[in-house]
């Protein structure tokens, strides 16, 4: 099935081959950087060639702090760390408040950092806030498996995807980087059905937030509560980013490569084929 939106056009897949999950796809002068979590990859994708970094261990959300420099979360080892395109040095370590798996990332242009914790879809996870001195300190908890993060409202708002909740939440950003009493953003289940799970999001300058909705198999952009847009993409729809100019919007799949196997299960066991879809805004 291909991408279907009445604002924007199907380019096709930036890249097809040798991936087998696509995370925290980022987009950066020109190149679009791409987590592959199952392969320990790091995939930067330009206009003219691919570069693949191999990982000694994993990483999940990414985020460009104002150096211009990657900082990853590595999924199982509870730690930070810092990519300059060539070195990974070690940036923070959460070793004293992670008992489960970090998710992903976002970095506010002070590089205030906020990342996820993740213990299981059935037990309540935590938002972390990482100061630019590395000091970690919990921001958030009772959170039903939080994931994708974006700020809107000029940065003074943090929304947070609760997939398993099938909703996003917001918490005000207060001057020390504390969040405070949450709200909620928007209900997918209510307003599109339980399968609509919320991964991946990416903040519109308008305010509205892009959603990668995994078993909804679209990506759906919401607004003050309601549902604003909405692209099928006929896959897993796992994250999304736009490029600068919101002209276009990058959009990471997945299939299972074995019939009657759940795309979930088959990235376990690497069967799984990732894209990454490039969609462009009609006129652009």
């Amino acid at each position: 099935m291909e991408p279907t939106g009445a604002r924007w056009t199907n380019h096709g897949a930036l890249r097809t081959d040798e991936l087998v999950w696509a995370e925290s796809p980022r987009w950066r002068d020109g190149e679009l950087w791409v987590s592959d979590t199952q392969r320990s990859q790091l995939v930067v994708i330009g206009a003219e060639t691919t570069a693949v970094h191999a990982l000694g261990s994993a990483v999940n959300g990414t985020a460009f702090l104002p150096s211009g420099d990657l900082v990853a979360a590595r999924m199982h080892d509870a730690r930070l760390d810092r990519f300059d395109g060539a070195r990974w040095e070690p940036y923070a370590d959460l070793g004293d408040l992670v008992s489960g798996r970090l998710g992903d990332l976002i970095a506010l242009a002070d590089g205030t950092v906020y990342v996820d914790e993740v213990v299981s879809p059935d037990a309540p996870g935590r938002l972390l806030k990482v100061d630019v001195d590395g000091r970690a300190t919990v921001a958030a908890d009772e959170l039903v498996f939080p994931n994708g993060l974006a700020v809107v409202d000029d940065g003074r708002t943090l929304v947070v995807a609760e997939t398993f909740a099938c909703r996003l939440t917001a918490f005000p950003i207060g001057a020390d980087g504390g969040l405070g009493a949450r709200r909620g953003f928007i209900d997918l289940r209510e307003h599109l059905g339980a399968e609509y799970r919320p991964d991946g999001i990416w903040a519109c300058r308008d305010g509205s937030v892009w959603v990668a909705t995994t078993t909804g198999e679209e990506v759906v952009r919401v607004r003050d509560g309601r549902v604003v847009e909405r692209i099928a993409v006929g896959e897993f729809a796992i994250a999304c980013c736009l490029d600068d100019d919101e002209r276009e919007l990058f959009v990471t799949v997945a299939s299972s490569l074995d019939a009657g196997v759940s795309v979930i299960d088959a990235a376990y066991a690497q069967r799984t084929r990732a894209r990454v879809l490039r969609l462009r805004r009609a006129g652009s």
